[in-house]
């Protein structure tokens, strides 16, 4: 009962689960946006935080409210030791007030602090929105990287399950060296080592990917290296990138505004030493049948203004003042700070992209010397004058600047990623132009 119990559990589990399929760079960015739950969380945040708005704009718009009372009321008088009882009797009371705010500094300032933190959090909202890109961006070239680094070790796999075959049956024909065989050996458990890390980093990989996309990844759409230019993620002048980060950068604006917020604080604390003034407009019925007043109902309509004048409040508004100042000091360290730190970030990612081009050129001419290399040895073998273990050696050298090259053009990529998303630009138009760097991924 309880294996059948468990089974059944598991059928419904991965009934409900998202069925695995193969994405490219794009849709996982998009499907990242539905399903990641930090961007849910800041989401979720704005939209409570939006409300701050109506609320404080409430307290400058008419204020009505109304009093409805219908009690029934028993007397008794007592007199010298005598008590007489009255009849009870019925009373009703209706009263409405309408107050309009004419002079209120404190809430119109309330309402501009306010207003400034709605525009922080919806910076903050776009904030979020770039850091969905660079986390789906670096899992998806993280994986990407594993699977070519286990292509590229089942190759050198191959390449030397063949030399080992050669050798032993060189060995066999008298032609041969023991050591030969031994060196092949000894790269070939190493290179099954290596693939079981690999393979468990693409596990990992890949998992790290599916909890963004919220759904499970068998497929991923590969880089197409014949499409990649490395000089078209040229970022230009650093000093120009800084100027656009300044302006358009989500975590700098969203900060900008909380400093401007703070200050409107300020504003709103020291208004509470002043003066309201109030507009009133009330209306009042009484009716009572008593036993003095027989159908007695009395009306009183009112009108004017109601001016309050703070004098003394303990020292609260004083402490208010100075706490508010000094939560705006806070906010702007915090915003110089933010400052600093997005253009320290914004500098590494710029060297990033701009070594990392000149790394790809750099290595694709050392591929092209090594594949150079790989042919004279081989000729070399076959002349007498190179063995198999110099063939061998030149080989890893060449595994080696291909796994090189590889990596620098995924860390190009993620660099330019990060680039953009510092500076704000990081959108679907600029997933699309990455998404044009992939090959085609096959689909059931």
């Amino acid at each position: 009962m309880v294996r059948n119990g468990i089974l059944a559990l598991a059928v419904a589990a991965a009934l409900a689960s998202p069925a695995a399929q193969a994405v490219d760079l794009l849709e996982s960015y998009r499907l990242a946006l539905q399903n990641d739950r930090d961007y849910r969380v800041v989401q979720a945040r704005a939209r409570a935080e939006a409300e701050s708005v109506p609320q404080a704009l409430s307290q400058l718009l008419p204020n009505i409210s109304a009093q409805v009372g219908r009690n029934q009321v028993e007397q008794e008088r007592t007199t010298g030791g005598r008590t007489d009882t009255f009849p009870r009797y019925p009373t009703e009371t209706d009263n409405i007030q309408l107050r309009q705010p004419i002079i209120r500094l404190r809430s119109a300032f309330a309402l501009q602090q306010a207003r400034e933190e709605v525009r922080a959090s919806e910076a903050e909202v776009r904030r979020e929105r770039q850091a969905v890109g660079v986390r789906v961006a670096s899992a998806y070239f993280e994986a990407l990287l594993a699977k070519d680094r286990l292509n590229l070790l089942a190759a050198q796999r191959r390449n030397i399950e063949t030399r080992l075959l050669a050798a032993q049956k060189a060995l066999v024909a008298g032609v041969g060296v023991r050591t030969d065989i031994d060196e092949a050996r000894a790269q070939l458990d190493k290179i099954r080592a290596q693939e079981i890390g690999i393979n468990q980093n693409i596990r990992n990989t890949v998992a790290q990917l599916e909890l963004l996309v919220g759904q499970g990844v068998d497929a991923l759409a590969p880089l197409d290296v014949s499409k990649l230019s490395p000089e078209s993620f040229d970022p230009g002048d650093v000093e120009t990138l800084l100027d656009i980060a300044i302006e358009k950068s989500p975590e700098i604006l969203a900060r900008a505004a909380r400093v401007d917020a703070a200050r409107a604080a300020i504003k709103a604390a020291k208004s509470d030493h002043l003066p309201t003034l109030d507009a009133v407009l009330a209306y009042n019925r009484s009716l009572s049948d008593n036993p003095f007043f027989t159908n007695s109902e009395i009306t009183t309509q009112s009108y004017g203004i109601q001016l309050n004048i703070p004098i003394y409040s303990g020292g609260l508004v004083s402490s208010r003042v100075r706490e508010a100042v000094a939560q705006s000091e806070e906010s702007q360290e915090r915003y110089f700070s933010v400052i600093n730190a997005a253009k320290v970030q914004l500098r590494k990612d710029y060297s990033a992209i701009k070594e990392g081009i000149a790394q790809i050129r750099a290595f694709e001419v050392a591929l092209q010397s090594a594949e150079q290399a790989l042919l004279s040895n081989q000729k070399g073998v076959q002349a007498g004058t190179r063995t198999s273990l110099d063939v061998l050696f030149v080989e890893q050298q060449r595994f080696q600047v291909q796994l090189d090259l590889m990596q620098s053009r995924y860390q190009v990529l993620a660099a330019w990623v990060r680039l953009n998303s510092l500076i704000g630009t990081m959108d679907d138009e600029e997933f699309a132009r990455l998404n044009q760097l992939l090959a085609a991924v096959p689909r059931d």
